[in-house]
């Protein structure tokens, strides 16, 4: 049967339509499948394994007082981490990149794990001082650092560190830099600076208790607070370097009993830094100054969680009434865990000189993944 013209353009049309149908239908299944076994077995690249994760924060700050800042909507952190293993159970990576502000790689961390329980950390990274300064900024339970961490961390320095972990103790030694200048990529100076950490987890059944000291042995560049009126020269023929000392000690227990979660943070630090008092770097003097603070955390359910935190500093411990301490009250909702997380925090400040009405009320949301 001979069809016209206009009959085999039809059929023409129909088989491209068939056609189509068909190689979407392939690619399709392509997709689905490739993306189960993506699923399954990970994201492979040239050589190892590559993992991908972020961390988004955004929310609003309101002044309680109009004249102590602006109102406004704020994007605190966008954050994309990378992940993944060279040489199976012997060779890992870390890289963090912030894309607030300019694009940069906050943290390069090549993990090595060749000594039996211990890995060796070489990079630029959050060395393990303080309770909060190596958390990842997801599992913050409150929105602002405690004032431990504000004051006296070194942030992300160069260097290298070990992680010895046992049954009950941990342990870091660190070689770093210097947290004259915080994160850091090169120094200002010769002198490099030492981390000591040991974490004790004494054995309980219904609670995690963790506790322990830390100490930052540092060596500063000569600081150039002095002003001479008439050199404006800071004199250091033999190339001295400064004290930059912290010491502190923690404490960290978290209690379950079926839905019911309690949470307990506490931490003590002090610091003892020289400074100059003259010309020369013979003529210094040293300042010792200090903070702490106690946290707690009560999670009746599994999707909200009450937190109350007291924190106190003060930056010279030989002058009266020159310090200041916080009340922080929170409320957070968690969606689905921390990936999904809403913060809300009412900060009360208080000052010992002169009190001011600098209260703030922030609030946070959190996609992690």
């Amino acid at each position: 049967m001979k069809l016209n013209p206009k009959e085999e353009e039809g059929i023409r049309k129909m088989k491209k339509v068939i056609l189509l149908v068909v190689i979407g239908a392939v690619l399709f299944s392509s997709l689905i499948s490739n993306s189960v076994v993506a699923e399954e077995a990970g994201i492979t690249v040239g050589k190892g394994t590559l993992k991908i994760g972020g961390i988004l924060q955004a929310g609003f700050t309101y002044n309680m007082e109009d004249k102590q800042g602006i109102d406004a909507f704020t994007m605190n952190r966008a954050r994309f981490l990378f992940s993944g293993t060279i040489i199976p159970d012997k060779v890992k990576y870390f890289v963090q990149a912030e894309m607030v502000g300019s694009p940069a790689i906050l943290d390069y961390k090549a993990q090595f794990f060749y000594i039996q329980k211990t890995e060796i950390a070489v990079g630029r990274f959050l060395p393990n001082f303080t309770i909060y300064m190596p958390y990842a900024t997801s599992k913050l339970e409150l929105i602002n650092y405690p004032i431990t961490t504000q004051k006296f961390a070194v942030w992300r320095q160069v260097g290298l560190q070990t992680t010895t972990t046992t049954q009950y103790v941990d342990f870091n030694l660190g070689v770093f830099n210097g947290g004259d200048v915080t994160n850091n990529t090169t120094d200002n100076n010769d002198a490099k600076d030492f981390l000591v950490r040991a974490d004790i987890k004494p054995p309980l059944d219904q609670a995690k208790i963790r506790f322990g000291g830390y100490g930052w042995l540092g060596k500063a560049k000569p600081p150039t607070t002095y002003q001479d009126t008439i050199s404006h020269v800071v004199l250091n023929p033999d190339e001295k370097s400064f004290k930059l000392n912290r010491f502190g000690g923690f404490a960290i227990v978290d209690y379950n009993k079926e839905q019911l979660a309690i949470r307990f943070r506490g931490e003590f630090l002090m610091a003892e830094d020289e400074y100059l008092t003259g010309p020369s770097v013979d003529e210094k003097c040293t300042r010792k100054s200090q903070a702490y603070f106690a946290h707690v955390g009560v999670q009746p359910v599994q999707q909200v969680e009450f937190l109350a935190r007291y924190e106190a500093y003060d930056p010279n411990t030989d002058v009266d009434k020159d310090g200041n301490s916080a009340i922080t009250g929170g409320v957070n909702y968690y969606l689905d865990g921390i990936n999904v997380l809403f913060y809300l925090n009412y900060l009360h400040k208080m000052e010992q000189a002169k009190e001011i009405d600098n209260d703030l009320v922030q609030a946070q949301v959190q996609i992690a993944f």
